[in-house]
């Protein structure tokens, strides 16, 4: 916009330029206006959710500003300048282009007014389906820490319940796309939401014909390969991840208790996603035990030569060593847990 105005101005005040050729640049610019109000038209849909939403709605404005004052200031001058050698009928030719312009810019004001009403129903109607997840998603998590009402969803509501891991893995990652920076207080709709959910597929994952559902089912799976490759996300974040973290490393360490599950914990790299929240200090006293407690798990009585491998590259025995010295009784015995069976996975490397 700013490169046609400029080329507008140098149009305008070149001696040289006829009064057709100024019109027909006249005539393209105001086509090019109207094009590209069209596109906007077009594409408000997709731009209502677009963070950049305001800045280029803000932008057009000026631009429409900077366009009005053009056709008052240089063409106006143009034409008073060229007053004695113009053709007749410029002067009409002229304001009927600032009164093509006066009405692409109301059509423009008038998209403008209506994107804004459709972003603020959006958002109205956004907050409304949050709220009422996260009422209906806490109800179902209660509900779920029953394992006899597990073990009816997963034999008799299987279509459903893939669907529901489905939304759960859209609206996680959609969640931490939003919130990569700093997560929202805990008593927010939309945390309550993901917690919600998250608690529930917890508590599936807790029987053993839940958790066999979650690992075998492809929606399952995408979630826990997602819950892996996310979680360094919540590390970057200075507070408000406890509880979300708490739920992914609970989720993390009943997959590892099913064979199939254990594999997949290997293949989506789960020990090098561990060992990075063990390598930090502000991780608390709790997760710190929940990430030990998932690598004792995986190293229980580990045999094969490659999980092995991916161990021992993965996972730093030093940062371990460093917990059985300062961490509590039961991190302590945990960590000492964990290097024992890591000693014990090496020498079997060895022998093989």
């Amino acid at each position: 916009m700013m490169e046609m105005n400029k080329f507008m101005i140098e149009s305008a005040t070149r001696e040289s330029l006829s009064e057709n050729e100024f019109l027909i640049s006249l005539e393209n610019i105001l086509k090019s206006i109207e094009d590209k109000l069209q596109k906007f038209v077009k594409s408000a849909p997709k731009l209502l959710t677009d963070p950049e939403l305001e800045s280029g709605l803000r932008t057009i404005e000026i631009e429409g500003e900077k366009i009005h004052d053009f056709l008052h200031s240089v063409v106006q001058s143009y034409l008073n300048s060229r007053k004695d050698e113009r053709e007749p009928g410029l002067q009409y030719k002229y304001e009927q282009m600032e009164e093509q312009l006066h009405i692409q810019a109301t059509e423009l004001e008038k998209a403008i007014e209506e994107t804004q009403t459709l972003k603020i129903q959006i958002l109205n109607q956004s907050n409304f389906c949050a709220s009422l997840g996260a009422v209906l998603g806490n109800l179902a998590w209660r509900a779920s820490r029953f394992p006899e009402i597990v073990d009816i969803w997963v034999s008799g509501l299987q279509n459903k319940v893939r669907e529901f891991l489905s939304i759960v893995s859209g609206s996680f990652v959609a969640f931490i796309s939003t919130y990569e920076t700093s997560i929202p207080p805990t008593n927010n709709v939309e945390y309550q939401f993901v917690l919600g959910l998250l608690g529930i597929v917890t508590n599936i994952s807790s029987t053993p014909k839940g958790r066999e559902f979650l690992i075998t089912s492809q929606n399952g799976r995408d979630l826990v390969e997602k819950i892996i490759k996310f979680m360094p996300n919540f590390l970057s974040i200075a507070s408000g991840t406890h509880s979300l973290m708490r739920l992914m490393l609970m989720i993390l360490y009943n997959v590892s208790m099913n064979n199939t599950g254990l594999s997949c914990l290997f293949e989506f790299r789960v020990a090098g996603v561990l060992n990075r929240c063990l390598e930090e200090d502000t991780l608390s006293e709790e997760l710190q035990l929940l990430c030990l407690r998932i690598l004792q798990s995986i190293t229980y009585d580990l045999k094969d030569p490659k999980y092995i491998e991916d161990l021992t590259t993965s996972i730093s025995i030093r940062n371990i060593k460093n917990i059985v010295v300062n961490g509590q009784n039961e991190t302590c015995s945990i960590a000492k847990e964990v290097i024992k069976q890591l000693q014990e996975s090496l020498r079997f490397k060895v022998i093989q």
